[in-house]
């Protein structure tokens, strides 16, 4: 059976990524060692996507810059449709700046660049990419006003949507909310979303039932080495991580909402693309870097099949 088309809004950067010892405490300063990779929400999950086997079309705004070049090349090898992406000269493209302790914790600044120009118009002109029943993941670095459009368009253009929003921001409109078939926060986004504290999954249903509220059909909270916890108005259920070493936690997040999207768009039940989406970001973590950490299917695939001999033993 043929996928669904899937296509991603968001961010692309340049990450300039410090490993370190250790992070830094306030006034420190550290030697460390700096490793410049390709990065960004969006761009990091249409990635994942794409080593899955997809061949997903992204929407991002580029600078017209030696680092916009870079990372226009670096999607395509990745298997990335770029007809949708927009260069713009003039405009420099967006910046992170990432610290990596030896643990996997990180800290990270964004310079968002050129993704900080993205216009309602150029989304709606975007748009016209997106195929009749396609799944389409947005996330929350694009600017809210764009956001709003995209989410407006989903009842005319026959989509259906997964949110992941990240980095969370006020604005969202409540209409564009009932939009949502599926958000997919992290601990910290739903604490920011609910105002409830995320640190189990008892504590999650209750995060999923506010954010049910808010419009969404589904809730899919990613709880980092504890796992996933999923709800919408008929069920619910809650999934184990995998147990993997941590080197780099950089991207988990992305790998997790990438693979997700591309499990559902190659017609996996709903439990299971939830257990694929863990397993692709715990094989993620034990990697550095961003893109470059993204496993390829063959190796879900073999990680997967070894859990299972674990489980059942």
């Amino acid at each position: 059976m043929n996928p669904r088309p899937l296509m991603f809004f968001g961010t692309t950067n340049l990450d300039l990524c410090f490993n370190v010892e250790r992070l830094p405490t306030p006034g420190e300063s550290l030697m460390g060692k700096l490793n410049r990779n390709p990065g960004g929400k969006g761009a990091n999950q249409a990635v994942a996507a794409a080593r899955l086997g997809l061949k997903p079309l992204f929407y991002t705004r580029l600078g017209g810059d030696e680092a916009g070049q870079s990372l226009l090349q670096s999607l395509r090898e990745a298997g990335v449709r770029a007809e949708a992406i927009t260069i713009c000269a003039g405009e420099v493209s967006g910046s992170a700046l990432v610290l990596v302790g030896d643990d996997g914790s990180n800290m990270i600044v964004i310079d968002p660049g050129a993704n900080l120009n993205v216009m309602p118009a150029m989304v709606e002109s975007a748009a016209a990419f997106i195929a009749p029943g396609a799944l389409v993941v947005a996330e929350m670095g694009l600017p809210i006003s764009a956001l709003n459009r995209l989410f407006e368009m989903k009842s005319e253009k026959g989509f259906e949507l997964i949110f992941n929003p990240a980095p969370v921001r006020p604005g969202l409109s409540p209409a564009a909310w009932r939009q949502v078939d599926y958000v997919t926060p992290n601990q910290t986004e739903a604490f920011e979303l609910t105002g409830v504290e995320v640190t189990d999954f008892d504590s999650a249903a209750v995060a999923a039932s506010k954010l049910l509220h808010l419009g969404p059909k589904a809730a899919l909270i990613t709880l980092g080495a504890q796992g996933a916890f999923y709800a919408d108005a008929a069920h619910s259920f809650a999934l184990r991580a995998f147990p993997v070493k941590v080197v780099d936690t950089t991207a988990a997040g992305d790998a997790f909402n990438g693979a997700f999207a591309a499990s559902l768009a190659q017609g996996l039940p709903l439990r299971d693309s939830v257990r694929r989406a863990l397993a692709v970001a715990a094989l993620c973590v034990t990697r550095r870097g961003a893109q470059a950490s993204m496993p390829l299917a063959a190796e879900v695939d073999e990680f997967l099949k070894s859990q299972t001999i674990l489980e059942l033993e």
